[in-house]
């Protein structure tokens, strides 16, 4: 069973994918207008150079690097809060997928079930992921 599969193409997994997706966008925008207020600043201390004085320079350009290390931090946080929103929504859809497989096969009379990914060789009869996917598109239509 391909249960990466199951969580990108459900309907559960692509509604949770295009809220990522939009997430993306969203953190994409601020960093972006983050990035084009340091390079506003970047041009106008280069504008600047020749004409103030040492010491303004200076002030200048620690202000700039605070600004980087800020864009910084915000980008490490924004990633690790994506990342972790990825998890739960792989969270709650394993959390829905675990009941229904155990009942497939409990029903079915099968034995074990291995992970796709961890098969080198297999017979393509014996993989249950489309008929596991239908059951969970059907569980989560009747929970919405």
């Amino acid at each position: 069973m391909d249960v990466q599969y199951i969580i990108d193409k459900s309907n559960l997994g692509v509604q949770y994918k295009k809220k990522i997706d939009q997430k993306v966008k969203e953190i994409q925008s601020k960093l972006n207008n983050f990035e084009s207020k340091i390079k506003k600043k970047e041009i106008e201390i280069n504008d600047k150079k020749n004409i103030l004085k040492k010491e303004e320079i200076t002030l200048m350009i620690n202000e700039l690097n605070d600004d980087l290390k800020e864009y910084q931090i915000l980008r490490k946080s924004l990633n690790e809060d994506l990342i972790k929103e990825k998890r739960l929504y792989s969270k709650k859809i394993l959390e829905i997928l675990n009941p229904l497989l155990t009942n497939y096969v409990e029903t079915n009379n099968i034995k074990l079930v291995i992970e796709k990914k961890n098969i080198l060789v297999g017979v393509k009869t014996l993989d249950i992921t489309t008929q596991i996917l239908e059951i969970f598109n059907k569980e989560t239509k009747k929970s919405n």
